[in-house]
């Protein structure tokens, strides 16, 4: 294999957007092997013309065997495992080959939780080539980051920009669910709330074993509403069955939320059970979260705490109410240890980019 087209992609960048090493020598080759076992056909290939790679300002560093590789594939795979880890990028996420030859991006976690585990790619070849694509959109002619791409104060990519990122990403590999999320959300931020739906359940779909994808598609059917609270329902109860250890109490008091929405007691009663079991002081949680909402005067943040401590503490009727709908782009709501959102909540594009550009900030 020859990567033809990775090698014309980056022939048109600019230089030194992606600074690829020197093929890797069968001595290096057979001495990592002996640390991490056998390397996947087509990795070993990919080294045998690129002893690792620099992809813009180290977004994505893919691993080599040499001394001169940016990271080495015995540094991320100390011993063997079920993955092999080749790549990394800011703030210590990984990717890692499937046993399928699927590309896993390892989110990473923080002492408590394990990283997330989002399936970026459909093969290798695939992900490197929609990968070029997809941070090419943030570059100009002259290597340098486009204006055009981002929020004034430059934290964040506009969501025009991020849709053109994932939709160029894939069309060279369509089936990619982490792509998909990722325009998901950009055409929820730009209001586009049904196309936003179809393409959660397109990421739900490819990456099934994922909470987060299940998570995201049931906040989109909620904001829809009475007519899709059944779908939300089924989506957070999926991911709440997905999601290991405590915080999946937050993603079953969701679907108890979705329960009541739709009027279903026996439902929210059992999804408000699971929530509990996991986490007793889940209230107590929630209302710290409704105060620092108030406190901070963030009127959705509030709405969503009063609404998930309502879905938790109300007596359970059948009787409908008129409830308020959750979902779109408001705020999800605190884990019960932490005010942070979860992850998936942000572009991984933009989160690695930012780091990119503090980078070349400090260089410059």
């Amino acid at each position: 294999m020859f990567f033809d087209r990775f090698r014309e992609a980056v022939s048109r960048l600019p230089d030194g957007l992606v600074r690829t090493g020197p093929p890797a020598t069968a001595e290096a080759l057979a001495a990592t092997e002996s640390v991490v076992g056998p390397l996947p056909a087509i990795l070993r290939s990919f080294l045998q013309s690129f002893d690792g790679v620099d992809l813009f300002h180290e977004t994505v560093l893919i691993a080599g065997v040499g001394p001169h590789a940016p990271r080495t594939l015995t540094a991320l795979n100390p011993t063997p495992g079920p993955e092999l880890v080749f790549a990394e990028a800011p703030g210590a996420d990984r990717f890692a080959l499937r046993a399928d030859g699927a590309v896993l991006r390892l989110r990473a976690g923080d002492d408590e939780n394990e990283p997330e585990r989002w399936m970026a790619g459909s093969g290798f070849e695939r992900w490197l080539e929609a990968l070029v694509a997809h941070e090419r959109v943030l570059y100009g002619p002259d290597g340098e980051f486009s204006p055009d791409a981002f929020e004034p104060d430059g934290a964040e990519i506009l969501p025009l920009a991020a849709l053109r990122q994932a939709e160029r990403a894939l069309k060279l590999d369509p089936d990619a669910a982490e792509l998909h999320h990722e325009r998901a959300v950009a055409l929820r931020r730009l209001g586009r709330q049904s196309d936003s739906r179809q393409a959660f359940t397109r990421a739900a779909a490819l990456d099934p074993e994922n909470p987060w994808t299940w998570f995201d598609l049931g906040r989109a059917a909620l904001a829809d509403g009475v007519t899709a609270a059944g779908e939300a329902l089924e989506a957070f109860e999926r991911a709440a069955r997905l999601q290991r250890g405590p915080e999946s109490a937050r993603l079953w008091i969701w679907a108890a939320r979705a329960a009541q929405l739709l009027a279903a007691p026996e439902r929210q009663a059992s999804c408000r059970g699971e929530a509990l079991a996991l986490v007793p002081d889940l209230a107590q949680s929630l209302r710290r979260a409704r105060d620092a909402a108030a406190a901070e005067d963030d009127p959705d943040a509030l709405a969503e705490a009063e609404a998930l401590l309502a879905a938790l503490e109300e007596p359970i009727t059948s009787a409908r109410k008129r409830l308020p709908v959750l979902g779109g782009d408001a705020p999800r709501s605190p884990a019960p240890a932490s005010s942070a959102p979860p992850p998936s909540e942000r572009s991984p594009g933009a989160r690695t980019t930012t780091a990119a550009r503090r980078k070349r900030t400090d260089e410059t």
